[in-house]
């Protein structure tokens, strides 16, 4: 099985370093590194791989909703504006509680997402989920980077 994900892995890296495809496909081929490397860290069994992925894949798209929904509602204030400092109190005011509403419905959802989790995964599992996560975003970072300082 790490045979086939080390293969896997290898695949997709070379995948996602050609230019052929824009956006969209630099998204579903980050997603699909992403899921890779998540398996192998967590070291799922079958059966918690069959209840784990259905439940993260929810809870991210649900993040990414809530992001999505403050980031649309900023530049749609500020495509009529320019600027932060044009806005009038009233405004700001609107602007901000519909910022802070979305941060507590992602902070509600991230909890429900654990919950769920302790259902599924033991506790250590769950950590590594976690730390896993951040060590792939750094090494996503890391790479970007080094590929935009290349380009230079």
């Amino acid at each position: 099985m790490k045979k086939y994900l080390y293969s896997l892995f290898i695949v997709l890296t070379f995948c996602f370093s050609t230019n052929a495809q824009k956006r969209k496909g630099h998204k579903e081929k980050i997603k699909l590194l992403k899921i890779s490397y998540l398996t192998e860290q967590l070291d799922l069994t079958s059966l918690e791989a069959e209840k784990f992925w259905p439940v993260y894949n929810e809870h991210s798209k649900n993040i990414l909703d809530f992001m999505a929904k403050k980031s649309d509602a900023i530049k749609k204030e500020l495509s009529v504006v320019k600027e932060i400092d044009s806005i009038n109190e009233k405004k700001a005011l609107t602007l901000f509680n519909l910022t802070q509403y979305l941060e507590r419905k992602k902070f509600e959802e991230r909890e429900n997402y654990i919950k769920k989790l302790k259902t599924i995964l033991p506790i250590k599992k769950i950590l590594k989920l976690q730390i896993a996560e951040k060590e792939f975003g750094r090494k996503l970072m890391r790479k970007y980077r080094h590929k935009y300082n290349k380009g230079q």
